[in-house]
């Protein structure tokens, strides 16, 4: 069985969707670092290198560079196009009138963001694209992606059919989640599925789990589109059940990883 890969850049960003793809699924239900729940594979909504070929059509698009926490569109704005992500990082934010701002998703490098507005056409509605880091990325118009792309770069068509289906089974299953799992239950789950996107290396029996996880309960809180009290409240749980220790964007310290997937895996049951 060959092992699954370990994140080289620490601040990087990769889809769950892409270990799936790459890695057998009874290889993935017979690593000692894997739970049982493969669906949770599709449940971190970030995602990065989906969409490399692109890279070869760069000289049909606009290359802009912005700098972190800029907004590349936002709600009111006509989005004629999509982006794709050279260097840096973007999240997709979703406002309404009730709650907090939610984070759709987050993508990184070698990703494209804005295809739904391209092609459905108007405004962005409630959502707006925001950097993370600074960001360089290539702009394609419209008309430039169907009279040229989709006619003589079809891989990168099918790159793209591909990005929009894993967004789509990743609200699939996100919204399914959100459903029938109360809000402990969630918190319990984004930490495992953190886990393991970082791709956190656990052998068999092994209890503690200690890594840098690059986000906080306040990014948490953003991605579950809840407030950061239902987070804090949920991992003062944790440390009061001994199973967490210590969670900031520096050190996710996990006291008890077999008993946190107990207990996921015992509420889903």
């Amino acid at each position: 069985m060959q092992p699954l890969r370990r994140l080289r850049d620490r601040n990087s960003l990769k889809a769950m969707d892409r270990i799936v793809r790459e890695c057998p699924l009874a290889e993935l239900a017979e690593a000692p670092s894997m739970g049982h729940n493969l669906t949770m594979f599709y449940q971190l909504p970030i995602f990065e290198n989906l969409c490399p070929s692109w890279e070869k059509v760069l000289h049909l698009g606009t290359r802009e560079i912005f700098a972190k926490g800029s907004r590349i569109f936002f709600t009111p704005d006509n989005v004629d196009g999509l982006y794709y992500i050279m260097d840096g990082s973007i999240e997709i934010n979703l406002h309404t009138v009730h709650g907090p701002e939610k984070v759709l998703f987050i993508e990184g490098k070698g990703c494209i963001f804005g295809e739904v507005s391209c092609f459905v056409g108007g405004d962005a509605e409630e959502a707006s694209a925001r950097t993370r880091s600074d960001t360089t990325l290539y702009y394609f118009k419209k008309e430039t992606i169907e009279k040229v792309i989709a006619p003589q770069y079809p891989g990168q068509m099918i790159e793209l059919v591909q990005i929009l289906a894993y967004k789509s089974r990743m609200f699939s299953d996100l919204l399914t989640d959100e459903l029938i799992s109360n809000e402990f239950t969630r918190v319990c789950k984004m930490l495992v599925y953190l886990v393991r996107f970082k791709e956190v290396k656990i052998e068999s029996g092994q209890n503690r789990v200690t890594f840098v996880p690059d986000m906080t309960q306040l990014d948490i809180a953003r991605l579950m589109g809840v407030h950061r009290v239902t987070v804090t409240k949920a991992v003062s749980d944790l440390k009061r059940r001994g199973i967490i220790r210590q969670f900031t964007r520096k050190c996710l310290d996990i006291t008890n990883f077999p008993e946190l997937l107990n207990l996921v895996e015992a509420i889903d049951r």
